[in-house]
């Protein structure tokens, strides 16, 4: 399972996604980066299979739509 950051809008459309990794390598590195949202954006942390990072934006943008709206 690969853990995710999906930026949402009000009306829940997916805008974006960022992969969450682990802690930053290297002198000077950032401890971690992150979505930060607009005025009527969210941001939720979820988890996916890794075979939908693999795919197309459109089909992991439809999967987290289906999976986040019910």
């Amino acid at each position: 399972m690969a853990k995710i950051q999906v930026l949402l809008d009000e009306a829940g459309n997916v805008l974006g996604t960022t992969q969450v990794s682990g802690a930053g390598e290297g002198e000077g590195a950032p401890e971690s980066v992150g979505v930060v949202p607009g005025p009527g954006q969210r941001v939720i942390e979820t988890e996916v299979v890794e075979q939908l990072l693999e795919g197309s934006p459109a089909s992991l943008h439809a999967h987290l739509k289906s999976q986040l709206t019910g």
